[in-house]
């Protein structure tokens, strides 16, 4: 009886150590990319102030951030990295590195996880439909992005990089929720106004 007790006392304490981990795990990665957008909010006030001075390179290394992405039909608001290592997803959504920049001709490609401990920026990502609206903001301005196409596919099929004429945004991530088998991929045009 005695060793069932023991046993029980284990298996609970085991299930409030990785309970309180996933929760902990959740507020540091919040607290984290609350930084982060507090942080490129100023610089792209110092930036609409002082538009002739340049930031520092030590500015955009201490943040690593190249815009803030903003889509209200899912109550996001997030900072876009620079690179889609697992360091950078962790605390933000990342850009892959040889595609367009944020309002450039090309293909603005940038991904996201989704799942329930940290990095669950994209969760709602398929609640969104053609006709949304994607906000990007950046020290060069403020970019509007019209949803045009929402499709899956395998994640061998990486021709969804593929540079384009005009200017335009894919976002990826996983899909299912967990599974991860596919690529939810949503395309979108940047608005003329």
């Amino acid at each position: 009886m005695k060793r069932l007790k023991l046993f029980s006392l284990i298996l609970i304490s085991i299930g409030i150590i990785m309970i309180s981990y996933a929760i902990l795990a959740k507020l540091w990665s919040l607290n984290k990319q609350n930084h982060l957008t507090k942080y490129y909010e100023k610089q792209i006030e110092n930036h609409q102030k002082h538009p002739n001075k340049t930031s520092s390179g030590v500015d955009k290394y201490k943040s690593g951030t190249i815009g803030i992405l903003i889509i209200n039909k899912i109550d996001l608001k997030v900072t876009i990295g620079e690179g889609t290592d697992s360091s950078t997803l962790k605390y933000a959504i990342g850009h892959f590195k040889d595609t367009a920049m944020p309002g450039e001709k090309g293909n603005f490609c940038v991904a996201g996880h989704r799942n329930y401990t940290y990095g669950e920026y994209f969760n709602r990502l398929d609640e969104l439909e053609v006709g949304d609206e994607i906000i990007v903001k950046t020290t060069n301005g403020t970019y509007k992005y019209i949803v045009y196409n929402k499709k899956i596919v395998l994640p061998e099929q990486v021709e969804v990089l593929n540079s384009t004429k005009n200017a335009t945004m894919t976002l990826i991530t996983c899909t299912p929720v967990r599974v991860a088998t596919h690529r939810l991929i949503i395309n979108a045009k940047l608005s003329p106004n």
